[in-house]
């Protein structure tokens, strides 16, 4: 049966008065007198098999219980599939999450409004981006959802960062919920979802790698399981890679254009990029790289500008890149990126 109706432009237009109805209670429990017993509570859960504490308010424990119940319901064969496709494109994945699925979020002129008012990427790229990586590793590790994973954890993490951004953004006096949609809301968390599924897959058959629709679905489904206990609806959740298409088509005619929240995420972001790759092969070229993986239309919106003589420059490299990929030349792993993480961690 298909979905196709279920995320349509009008019924999207709904989503964005929808939040997560259980993590804002959370912090609605916990803000702002007992903001620090939050963050100690969240702090105690190192692992699945962790507990909240007996202090821990009801409202926190009924969402963490949420999750823990969905997480126990997912199926092991999507999961098994999803975390061995990211094992053979780990490296890339990675890759592509700073340089294409981040920008690609700016383009969306409401949702970046939010981002502008946390001020967490603009202040400091380098440490979001470690948080960015480090949630995808905790997610996508085989053992994500056994007791010793961390899946939940950071799962729950995410959830109470999300609301509090919508509770932060809520009382700033700047949020205009008619004109913008709730902080955070569902339309702009199932583009998101979509940035770490189905925009990771078209960057990933860009720099060379051969996907089958097998594959990508698999690992659409497996963040369709993510975002299931993100606490997107499941009808965000789309059942087919044409599902994917169309949703994800839909979000970004109805949402991305040229902003000055977009515009100044992006600047933030390149700018970092240009000091971060200064002793490695794209030395110079980081500009270039994010506007070919973009596409010319969102490296419009986004005002992402290479020179004829970057792009030049970066051509051999792409070259290169998609020519290893194409042939299978590269020797790519989860345990292998983990460790170009943890490198790039201690030397944060």
């Amino acid at each position: 049966m298909t979905n196709l109706k279920k995320i349509s432009k009008t019924s999207l237009a709904l989503k964005r008065q929808e939040t997560d109805p259980l993590a804002d209670a959370a912090i609605e429990a916990y803000f702002p007198e007992h903001k620090a017993q939050l963050q100690q509570e969240i702090a105690g859960l190192h692992s699945n098999a962790g507990q909240l504490s007996v202090n821990a308010k009801n409202e926190l424990k009924t969402l963490h219980r949420e999750i823990l119940e969905k997480a126990e319901g997912l199926d092991q064969t999507v999961l098994r599939k999803g975390q061995l496709f990211f094992d053979r494109n780990a490296s890339d994945i990675m890759l592509l999450l700073g340089l294409l699925s981040l920008p690609y979020c700016y383009a969306a002129a409401n949702g970046a409004e939010v981002l502008i008012l946390s001020k967490r990427i603009l202040e400091d790229p380098e440490k979001r981006l470690l948080e960015t990586a480090e949630f995808v590793f905790n997610v996508t590790d085989k053992a994500a959802f056994a007791e010793e994973g961390k899946a939940i954890p950071e799962i729950l993490k995410v959830r109470l960062m999300h609301a509090a951004a919508r509770w932060y953004a809520k009382r700033s006096g700047h949020w205009m919920v008619e004109e913008l949609g709730e902080p955070v809301n569902q339309e702009d968390m199932s583009g998101t979802n979509l940035a770490f599924s189905l925009i990771v897959i078209r960057g990933l058959k860009k720099l060379g790698k051969s996907i089958s629709g097998q594959e990508a679905f698999d690992y659409i489904n497996y963040w369709n399981q993510i975002g299931l206990l993100l606490g997107l609806d499941e009808q965000l959740l789309p059942k087919s890679n044409k599902e994917a298409y169309v949703l994800e088509r839909n979000i970004r005619e109805r949402q991305f254009k040229p902003s000055e929240s977009g515009r100044v995420l992006t600047k933030a972001l390149l700018k970092y990029f240009e000091e971060a790759t200064i002793d490695s092969p794209i030395k110079g070229q980081s500009n270039a790289f994010v506007s070919f993986l973009l596409g010319e239309h969102v490296s419009e919106i986004l005002e992402v500008k290479s020179s004829f003589l970057d792009d030049a420059f970066f051509q051999p490299f792409r070259f290169m890149y998609q020519f290893q990929n194409q042939l299978n030349l590269k020797d790519d792993s989860y345990g292998k990126a983990l460790q170009q993480f943890k490198e790039a961690k201690d030397s944060a």
